[in-house]
């Protein structure tokens, strides 16, 4: 079972500045709960939208730079992407980083819709 780390702000609706959780993101990650662990990554101090938290088997307050075995990270803060392994493959989820600049994450997906996809095919399809 492949571990997915998630911050809980990527089923947020960008902007709705209340923690709104956007439907399609819960769908999307509800495609992989089944086969895959899905662990929220949070403040400790901070509560998890009930629609996400429902699909996660736990939340932590950081991802392990060196994870056990391979793992994703969907994240919306390309900071985040740093300093982290080969077995962590990182997802920016939301606008690419300006051009010129240090990509730091392996690979960037416009929504949490498209991350799951791009997990799924490289599952079906290794290299």
């Amino acid at each position: 079972m492949i571990r997915i780390y998630l911050d809980g702000s990527v089923a947020e609706i960008e902007g709705a500045g209340d923690r709104t959780v956007d439907p399609d993101a819960i769908r999307a990650l509800s495609f992989l709960a089944g086969d895959h662990e899905l662990v929220i990554v949070g403040a400790a101090d901070e509560e998890p939208p009930a629609d996400l938290r429902a699909l996660a088997t736990e939340t932590v307050t950081h991802v392990p730079p060196l994870p056990p075995e391979v793992a994703w990270y969907l994240t919306t803060d390309v900071d985040r992407c740093q300093g982290t392994s080969a077995r962590l493959r990182t997802v920016l989820i939301g606008a690419p980083p300006p051009g010129g600049s240090i990509h730091r994450c392996n690979s960037v997906a416009r929504d949490v819709q498209a991350a799951v996809l791009e997990i799924l095919a490289a599952e079906a399809m290794p290299a």
